[in-house]
């Protein structure tokens, strides 16, 4: 019994061991990507969205934290994370961009196909992308009361992570 005892318990070390190697290798992988989006003061962020709406980012954050989320149409990642953004947009100030994804009709065609509701300002040459540092899709910041950036993260994330980002944020 003592012996079998044993044997779990190393197992339970070893498997302890790599999930912290794991999340230690996500994580860098994780900073890595991020490495060029601003940690302080957010970018500006003024466009018109898909439905014609103005966004302006830092007239909203005015009013309390905003998710800012880039993802493109062709990105895998992008298509379990989007549902959670379209729910989160309903209850909080969401501005997405959509990434190389091409034309506004295509974006629009993409987002009513796959019943995704959040307003969208396109960049099909990458330019307001490039501009914020991002590197891959997914990539969500948000964005505090004073135009600062709060929070970023890249990769699948829950709406729960996000929510509760949103609520630690002012």
């Amino acid at each position: 019994m003592k012996g079998a005892f044993t044997r779990i318990a190393t197992a339970f070390r070893s498997l302890a061991g790599f999930a912290l190697l794991a999340v230690l290798a996500v994580s860098a992988v994780g900073l890595y990507q991020q490495r060029d989006i601003p940690r302080e003061q957010a970018p500006p962020l003024v466009g018109q969205s898909i439905g014609g709406q103005v966004l302006d980012l830092q007239q909203m954050a005015s009013d309390g934290p905003v998710l800012v989320y880039f993802w493109a149409t062709w990105c895998g990642y992008c298509r379990v994370v989007s549902p959670a953004i379209a729910d989160l947009a309903g209850e909080h100030r969401v501005i997405t961009v959509a990434l190389q994804s091409g034309s506004a009709e295509t974006v629009s065609d993409y987002l009513r196909e796959n019943d995704l509701q959040f307003p969208t300002i396109n960049d099909p040459s990458g330019a307001i992308s490039a501009a914020w540092g991002v590197r891959v899709t997914p990539t969500i910041v948000i964005v505090d009361s004073r135009g600062e950036v709060a929070w970023v993260t890249s990769g699948t994330t829950t709406k729960w992570g996000l929510q509760w980002r949103l609520a630690m944020t002012d």
